[in-house]
């Protein structure tokens, strides 16, 4: 069986979480603004659907939709290496700037989007006040 698959219908549903290397707090306010809108527009562009994402200073969440014909870690693998690149070579707001090997990833069905995105949109205030969901913060450096 080779060639293109059909087309399907599909309500598939991933958290994905991954750090900076070495767990450094690379991603100020700054890099922020510019990484979330550029994940968004990536995802598209890969025929996903990117719901939200969030994180702090050394880690990201994204809650994304990808067809099934596309294997999880090909995409997360493009949006680590496209971000890191815009980041580094074509925009130059730093020159340093790397993901550690590996992800988190996590289904869940379509009735917990809501609660799934409220959590990754507020990782600032759940990381402060100490709120976390041990399991969708954990990657696979951990």
């Amino acid at each position: 069986m080779g060639g293109t698959m059909s087309k399907a219908y599909f309500k598939l549903f991933y958290h994905v979480v991954w750090t900076t290397k070495s767990r450094l707090p690379l991603i100020d306010n700054t890099i922020a603004r510019i990484l979330h809108p550029f994940m968004a527009n990536k995802a598209k562009r890969f025929g996903c659907t990117l719901h939200g994402s969030g994180g702090i200073e050394d880690h990201i969440h994204i809650v994304i939709t990808i067809p099934p014909a596309d294997a999880v870690s090909d995409i997360i693998g493009k949006l680590k290496g496209s971000s890191s690149y815009f980041l580094n070579k074509e925009l130059q707001v730093t020159s340093d700037f790397a993901w550690q090997n590996g992800f988190g990833v996590f289904t869940f069905s379509e009735r917990d989007l809501p609660s799934i995105l409220h959590y990754v949109q507020h990782q600032q205030e759940h990381h402060r006040e100490g709120e976390l969901i041990l399991d969708l913060e954990t990657t696979a450096d951990e």
